[in-house]
């Protein structure tokens, strides 16, 4: 009878972590782009009208209708948070003006969310933006938070050529109501 020859030892490689698994690692992106888009869906709902405590509850809103497995599924996710975050926005307006749940160890039952502070300056922008026509602050408050003219056409379902327009009356008259063209005349 002939041996057969035995076979060579494996390899022992320790295992320093086990490979993640694809939920949690949807998860984990999940979470880290909730981290880097909330604040900005508020400052977006913010700077089109919304106070902040608004903001906050409909971008927190949006959020949830974006679940983990769905929101990499999207072409342009930050765009469609925005637009759901800003309908949400508009939809709970008409319900209520105050929040109505009462925050712990606050007398009278006032928002922390409420003592945000904002510089004079911050303030009188978000007024001029208050005063803009609704097509030309909604054309602003998408610059402001990054997006091209292209992308909120997009976004708006309008085209790119309405939303550059609008975005340029916007900012003649912010910059006419700030009373920037004067300080910029006479700095000349």
């Amino acid at each position: 009878m002939t041996e057969v020859p035995a076979a060579p030892a494996a390899k022992v490689v320790p295992a320093l972590r086990p490979p993640r698994q694809p939920q949690e690692q949807a998860q984990s992106e999940f979470d880290a782009f909730y981290r880097r888009e909330m604040p900005k869906v508020t400052v977006f709902l913010v700077n089109l009208g919304a106070s902040v405590y608004e903001a906050a509850d409909a971008a927190h809103e949006a959020f949830l209708t974006l679940l983990p497995d769905k929101w990499r599924d999207l072409e342009h996710p930050r765009a469609w948070l925005r637009t759901v975050a800003y309908r949400k926005y508009l939809r709970q307006t008409t319900t209520r003006t105050q929040p109505m749940d009462p925050v712990p160890d606050r007398p009278g039952g006032t928002c922390p969310v409420d003592l945000v502070l904002l510089t004079e300056q911050q303030k009188s922008v978000l007024d001029a933006l208050g005063q803009l026509p609704p097509a030309e602050r909604e054309a602003m408050a998408w610059k402001l938070d990054g997006f091209n003219h292209e992308q909120t056409a997009q976004a708006l379902g309008k085209s790119p050529a309405a939303v550059r327009q609008a975005y340029m009356r916007a900012r003649q008259r912010l910059i006419t109501t700030l009373g920037l063209k004067k300080e910029a005349e006479s700095g000349e």
